[in-house]
């Protein structure tokens, strides 16, 4: 949907999407970068523009770029999906980081963002998260978040191979928050300031 908000803290700061955003991330659209997404990987700036555009016309979609708050370089994108406020449940998806981002903290501060805002500010019961099952890693990464998986949902969709892809299902409910929030926190405050740990880090967690 289109919006006005904007969520900020820890290293970034989530800005309203819009479609011009796509010139400044298209240069870094890739095959690692895009695996777990489920759109077709866009061929070029106005591909990656419409279908920024139809993130915009979902009226359960709360879509954000990622900026570096101190250079405003847009590093990537993510949002809140399938938003149903009166049933208290969203999805945590549409996220991708430029290479340069990989392990500079900035997948885990959104995730403080958008689950903060879910929970805190919208009052959500449920946020979910869906992970192609093939990405081990990043299952892995949602349970030591706290995350709680649920089952999998067998050829879920089309792969970008033409292959069918099992998707992992996994939730934060509001009880869980707390903890989630703490591991967070922690997560953030424990990182290598000189960005050492980002050697070998592979793409963000939520990218599915």
């Amino acid at each position: 949907m289109h919006h006005a908000l904007t969520l900020a803290g820890h290293g970034v700061r989530l800005v309203p999407l819009a479609p011009l955003h796509a010139e400044h991330l298209f240069r870094h659209v890739d095959v690692p970068t895009w695996s777990g997404m489920a759109a077709r990987r866009p061929q070029c700036v106005e591909d990656l523009a419409e279908i920024f555009s139809s993130r915009l016309e979902d009226p359960s979609a709360l879509p954000f770029a990622a900026c570096d708050p101190v250079t405003g370089a847009v590093a990537g994108t993510t949002g809140l999906y399938d938003l149903d406020v009166r049933l208290g449940r969203a999805e945590v998806g549409g996220t991708f980081f430029a290479r340069a981002h990989w392990g500079s903290g900035m997948n885990p501060a959104t995730k403080l963002l958008l689950l903060g805002h879910a929970f805190d500010d919208l009052g959500l019961s449920r946020v979910a998260f869906r992970v192609d099952t093939r990405n081990g890693r990043s299952a892995n990464a949602l349970l030591k978040l706290g995350a709680v998986h649920e089952g999998t949902l067998r050829a879920y969709r089309p792969g970008h191979d033409g292959a069918r892809v099992d998707t992992a299902v996994f939730s934060v409910l509001g009880a869980e928050w707390p903890l989630v929030r703490a591991r967070l926190l922690a997560r953030l405050e424990r990182r290598d300031p000189t960005g050492a740990d980002r050697v070998g880090e592979a793409a963000p967690v939520d990218a599915a």
